[in-house]
């Protein structure tokens, strides 16, 4: 499974660095992105608690599904490896003036002040970071987000853990009926 994944980030890398990354949006249902994550990633999350926070009202928004899910699955996977076990791991997702807001957040060390400039650079690996990772799966998460036309911003969480925020322009399904009218 780690082999796997070396080899998807490799070739992920290998995708943005020669520019075919090309985002195909469509009309997706959040729930769904959500429901993949905690399903590809049960065995991972088995020792945490995977809090998911979507609006009730929340409308169909229209992205790329398989950039988005490579994104979130690389900060939740992430999240399992530096939060304790036990602790709530948290995504939340909701639409906010055009865009798409992701946010990945744990309850881990959160990041040395002078790692957080460079966390996103390829291959940049935090001098309290984990063995075997390569460095590549947060430089992935930027580039998948600016590939669409977004950000992705990193910062320590006020009583400890780290959060992600990830934000993606986006038509929703609500605002379309609201230019209709």
């Amino acid at each position: 499974m780690r082999l796997n994944r070396l080899i998807e980030n490799l070739l992920n890398m290998s995708r943005l660095e020669s520019g075919l990354i090309s985002p195909k949006p469509d009309w997706c249902d959040i729930h769904d992105l959500a429901n993949r994550i905690a399903s590809s990633l049960r065995e991972e999350l088995k020792p945490f608690k995977l809090s998911v926070v979507i609006p009730p009202e929340m409308p169909l928004v229209k992205f790329d599904f398989g950039l988005t899910e490579q994104m979130i699955y690389n900060l939740v996977l992430n999240a399992t490896q530096y939060a304790p076990e036990g602790s709530r791991i948290r995504l939340k997702i909701f639409y906010d003036n055009g865009s798409l807001v992701i946010q990945v957040m744990d309850r881990g060390r959160g990041f040395p002040a002078e790692d957080l400039p460079s966390i996103f650079n390829k291959f940049y690996r935090g001098k309290d970071a984990l063995t075997g990772g390569t460095g590549l799966g947060l430089s992935i998460v930027k580039g998948f987000a600016e590939a669409q036309g977004g950000t992705v911003a990193a910062e320590n969480r006020e009583n400890g853990g780290a959060k992600f925020t990830i934000r993606i322009p986006a038509d929703s399904a609500e605002m379309k009926t609201e230019l209709k009218e």
